[in-house]
């Protein structure tokens, strides 16, 4: 229930493969060396072509590049990244304010066709500086989802590696959010305004 890094390859989705669940593994064994946390603390994703082996060493390759390029500057390269059909890149942020405490969402997506309820070919990634517990995220994604992400059809067709992945650092400092209160309220119209824009 609770990652502190995010890792996404683009061109194969790790998927329909013998090996798929070992590369998995070894790619967050790979980024947690680098970052010095543990591997469990890794959340994977991928997408691309269905059911193509996928070669563990471009992913070794490139992890050492990825880290020492970490950025707070750095959504929309990760956005731009993880375009597969997309034709636009698609990122949006906000600013809300939690209890005097001024705090920031962003999120990136990609994904064009294959999409139908429930999600399906979309890769989301949403992060936030906001002070909340994991089970209050879980409760205020869970019921955003049904309004936003599931309810977009775009072909008819459905996926194999869809995820939404939503991180909170706390880093904004205010008091964390761990019940249904004007808190938690204000933080699911944050999440709202950012997940129905995208």
């Amino acid at each position: 229930g609770k990652a502190q890094a995010i890792i996404c390859n683009s061109g194969n989705a790790n998927t329909c493969n013998a090996n798929g669940i070992e590369i998995a593994t070894l790619t967050c064994e790979l980024l947690a060396k680098s970052l010095n946390i543990n591997a469990t603390d890794v959340v994977v994703a991928s997408t691309g072509v269905i059911g193509q082996p996928l070669d563990i060493t471009p992913i070794k390759n490139g992890i050492p590049e990825l880290v020492s390029t970490l950025s707070v500057d750095g959504g929309e390269n990760a956005a731009e990244a993880i375009m597969t059909t997309d034709t636009v890149m698609k990122e949006v942020a906000v600013e809300f304010e939690i209890a005097g405490k001024t705090c920031r969402m962003g999120c990136i997506a990609k994904g064009s066709g294959m999409i139908h309820p429930n999600m399906a070919t979309m890769l989301v990634f949403v992060t936030t500086d906001c002070a909340i517990s994991a089970e209050m995220l879980q409760k205020a994604l869970s019921a955003d989802i049904l309004t936003s992400f599931n309810m977009v059809s775009v072909d008819g067709d459905t996926s194999t590696n869809d995820m939404l992945s939503i991180m909170a650092n706390g880093l904004a400092g205010n008091k964390e959010i761990n019940e249904k209160n004007a808190d938690y309220f204000e933080f699911k119209k944050a999440l709202a305004a950012v997940t129905k824009k995208l």
